[in-house]
């Protein structure tokens, strides 16, 4: 019994030892170079046609098709901060992980009277500064550039960009929207 106690003290021993010999150092971590960055703001339309990928966003019966290379992240509609403004288009304020994003009613855009329809998905767009609340239903979809029909110098919606034939919807301009919205809102 004396030999099985000492094997178990040895064992014990061992470990102990093992576990305050120091790790060995870490290798340095690979420099990283930034060579450029673009922004999804200053990128031009005609850059991103490129990606003909659009994620079909409902508000009140509308569909409203935003490219997907300007949406970042979209998830269940989570609870935001109460708005500090009195305008209908301003759900409220979301805090992610890399700041605040202002959340705008997409209903709210098309019209102030459809303000407050339903929303289940909150879109995260470009830099994250600016989230529509809408209802998201489907996965993207394509929209080849030469089946929409885009409208040039509107006045009215100019961030509504033109309307595709199949399916149904308005595609939006993401930049032209933003900008109205900082135009309602304030930046």
């Amino acid at each position: 019994m004396s030999r099985t106690m000492q094997d178990v003290e040895q064992i014990v021993s061992d470990y102990l030892a093992e576990l305050l010999t120091p790790a060995p150092a870490a290798a340095p971590a690979a420099e990283v170079k930034v060579v450029s960055i673009e922004t999804w703001r200053d990128a031009d339309a005609a850059g991103r046609g490129a990606d003909p990928r659009y994620l079909l966003c409902s508000a009140a019966g509308v569909k409203l098709a935003v490219p997907m290379a300007d949406v970042t992240h979209m998830l269940p509609m989570p609870p935001l901060t109460p708005p500090n403004t009195t305008n209908p288009i301003c759900m409220g304020r979301w805090r992610h992980p890399s700041g605040e994003a202002r959340v705008a009613d997409l209903g709210a855009i098309l019209s102030p009277d459809m303000a407050g329809a339903s929303t289940s998905t909150l879109v995260i767009l470009g830099n994250r500064a600016w989230a529509l609340g809408c209802v998201v239903d489907d996965e993207p979809v394509e929209l080849m550039t030469d089946a929409i029909q885009w409208r040039h110098g509107a006045t009215s919606r100019p961030w509504l960009a033109g309307m595709s034939k199949e399916p149904k919807c308005g595609v939006v301009e993401t930049a032209a929207l933003i900008r109205w919205l900082e135009q309602e809102l304030g930046p």
